[in-house]
């Protein structure tokens, strides 16, 4: 199965080191092959993607060197 946004991490990777010589530590906002935006905050690039695409999937992520992997627990069990 392809991932959702292969595109939008692609856009992203590709264009990572402009991103990072401009927006350092900063949120960028993707939407297919296009950076949206760069946003001081991930619930302003959160929230402007909601403004500008409706409930549908696009990428914010934070422009770094080097990706961090996150990960997240959940407290429900089936």
């Amino acid at each position: 199965m392809e991932s959702l946004l292969l595109t939008e991490i692609k856009t992203f990777e590709d264009n990572r080191l402009a991103l990072l010589g401009r927006a350092k530590e900063k949120y960028a906002l993707v939407k297919g092959d296009q950076i949206v935006g760069v946003y001081d905050a991930k619930l302003d690039a959160i929230r402007q993607g909601y403004q500008m695409f409706g409930n549908v999937p696009f990428l914010v992520k934070l422009v770094t060197e080097v990706d961090i992997p996150l990960n997240f627990v959940t407290n429900y069990f089936d």
